[in-house]
């Protein structure tokens, strides 16, 4: 369970830096298109990237998914942490060791 947890990590790890690799390079890639098209002698339509309209929803998209898993993973790791050591008896969350009274 453990090397799981450690893969997890290692795997949520990895496709944080792929998307932000990603949304970075599209967002130079962006910016040097923009500037190549508006030159001093007008607008040229033909220096913009193609499909730039898909690959802008591409690139914000998987910044807010990513975002969104990121905040999921944060929100799964604190309830583990929270309820460790602690035990779901009867739909009530109570101590891992029940105490009886004699």
């Amino acid at each position: 369970m453990k090397a799981f947890r450690i893969l997890y990590a290692l795997a949520l790890t990895g496709l944080n830096a792929a998307v932000i690799a990603f949304y970075t390079l599209w967002q130079i890639a962006d910016t040097a298109a923009i500037n190549r098209m508006e030159t001093g002698s007008g607008m040229d339509v033909a220096q913009m990237l193609p499909n730039s309209n898909l690959m802008w929803a591409a690139a914000h998209g998987s910044l807010i998914m990513l975002i969104i898993v990121d905040i999921m993973a944060f929100f799964q790791v604190m309830t583990a942490f929270s309820s460790h050591g602690k035990v779901v008896y009867n739909g009530k969350l109570g101590p891992a060791i029940q105490t009886t009274k004699v």
